[in-house]
């Protein structure tokens, strides 16, 4: 016996809002990084949301796309629709409250510590079993009961009538999913513009170079960089290697990475914090070209040719 569920209008809000909010970062912030993390977010929490509940013998189980859930009713003490009074108070312990549910572990004044599988606020199922409370929201109410109650002995005492329908009145869980959307998307803004580490770390060895960077770290091997022709680019005045435009990287006021088109027509990888001079690393053959900021662009330039040119 299977029962669908849906969304009430509150998760769907939230849902639709931080969806498109994060969408909104990715595009103005251009950068891979964070319409990944976006799309992660937004992936996950889907994945726990409950997709529907299903009676098997003596076992509810939640239907998630991340994996079932299993809940034994062997030892159930009550089981009734949700009233509001059972919601005051709500606390999300570890949970998630208002995107594509709400679900996860809660505390109210009245249930106490309990599990939801919550996706309809207003069509909660209160299950107590053994030491156990779990909250479900199956569409149908009423023939979820009767579901339960045709497979598993519910005391007589815990089947009183509440109205199924009965309204959950809004109070900490909504604030508190509000509050913690809004921390999300604005951590992810304030990094995405903030975000400046100056010029990259990096380990030379006489067969590599190591750029140590947080987004496009990358190991150039010495063997495919022409040595002879490695220089220091002044970008005020080497006009042809500015970067144009952004094709894969990370770039904010403070610190561009990865793949840049130069004004040559170029594609380069490039590792600029806010400095003018970099080292332009050319490759051997068809290879891309590096620019790199580092603290001493003379002292770096003479210390590549020194390595590689002795390098095998």
């Amino acid at each position: 016996m299977r029962f669908s569920c849906s969304y009430d209008s509150m998760a769907k809000t939230v849902s639709v809002i931080v969806a498109v909010t994060l969408a909104l970062v990715a595009v103005l912030t251009r950068n891979v990084f964070v319409a990944g993390l976006g799309t992660t977010l937004v992936l996950l929490t889907f994945a726990w949301s409950p997709r529907g509940y299903t009676v098997e013998g003596q076992t509810l189980l939640v239907q998630r796309t991340i994996g079932t859930v299993r809940i034994p009713l062997q030892e159930i003490r009550e089981l009734r629709a949700g009233a509001a009074d059972d919601f005051e108070g709500a606390i999300r312990l570890f949970g998630n409250g208002g995107l594509f549910g709400y679900y996860g572990l809660f505390q109210t004044a009245k249930l106490g510590k309990c599990t939801w599988y919550v996706t309809n606020r207003s069509k909660a199922v209160v299950i107590v079993a053994g030491a156990k409370t779990v909250v479900v929201s199956p569409d149908d109410v009423d023939g979820f009961l009767a579901a339960v109650r045709s497979v598993v002995p519910v005391p007589v005492a815990a089947t009183r009538s509440v109205a199924s329908t009965a309204p959950i009145r809004r109070n900490f869980t909504g604030v508190l999913a509000a509050a913690g959307i809004v921390l999300v998307v604005v951590a992810i803004v304030a990094f995405a513009t903030l975000y400046s580490p100056g010029p990259p770390g990096y380990t030379m060895t006489p067969q590599s170079l190591i750029i140590h960077d947080r987004f496009y770290p990358v190991t150039l091997q010495g063997a495919d960089v022409d040595a002879a022709r490695v220089r220091v680019v002044n970008l005020d005045s080497d006009t042809d290697w500015r970067p144009t435009a952004r094709t894969n990287g990370f770039a904010n006021a403070h610190y561009r990475s990865g793949h840049f088109r130069a004004a040559n027509g170029e594609t380069i990888r490039l590792y600029w914090a806010d400095g003018r001079r970099l080292v332009l690393l050319p490759p051997k053959g068809s290879g891309t070209p590096v620019l790199l900021q580092t603290a001493d662009p003379d002292g770096f330039v003479a210390a590549v040719r020194r390595a590689w040119q002795q390098s095998p």
